[in-house]
């Protein structure tokens, strides 16, 4: 008889497709038809408002704190802070980072707590990213109503976009799932 060969055991991934993908991808899907398909303001698009508000700072002298907030978050803010709460929790919950050689790629400020296994500081941070960029969203609508007395005239974008990035915050929270590794505690 031969002797049996040893192969190196195959370490398991350190995160899996898990619950919290549900609520962050439909939070994606929430946010994005808010920004994009629904009226904003009466029946003013996203677009349409961003436009006015560009024309109108333009043609001001001088802009206060608020008017200068507001015309940063049409189009630009609005955008990044979009990108920045939907697509980091997605991708965190679905469980990209799988691997040592995807933590080295996509690992970012939590490499070693990562090769390590330690999930909490990964997820800690996204939720935090996506709960920082819910709060810019929620802050720039009060201001856009000066300071929500005319919250009644916004329209379902405005609502659908504040629920999905709320969904995708907790997407984040909720995390990917992870697999027991040999040897490890799991976190």
């Amino acid at each position: 008889m031969y002797p049996r060969q040893q192969f190196p055991q195959q370490e398991p991934p350190l995160t899996l497709p898990g619950w919290g993908a549900i609520p962050a991808v439909l939070g994606i899907a929430l946010a994005a038809l808010g920004m994009f398909a629904l009226n904003w303001v009466a029946e003013a698009s996203f677009a349409e408002v961003a436009k006015s508000i560009d024309q109108a700072a333009d043609a001001a002298t001088s802009l206060n704190g608020n008017d200068r907030l507001v015309d940063i978050y049409f189009p630009t803010g609005a955008i990044i802070a979009l990108v920045l709460a939907a697509l980091p929790p997605a991708m965190w919950t679905l469980g990209a980072l799988r691997s040592r050689e995807s933590i080295r790629k996509r690992g970012g400020l939590m490499k070693s707590s990562l090769s390590e296994g330690n999930t909490t500081p990964t997820r800690i941070m996204i939720t935090v990213i996506a709960g920082l960029c819910l709060l810019y969203h929620v802050i720039s609508l009060l201001m856009l109503t000066d300071s929500g007395e005319h919250l009644d005239q916004l329209g379902p974008g405005p609502w659908l976009l504040v629920a999905g990035a709320a969904l995708s915050t907790l997407g984040a929270a909720i995390g990917p799932r992870i697999p027991r590794r040999a040897g490890h505690q799991p976190y």
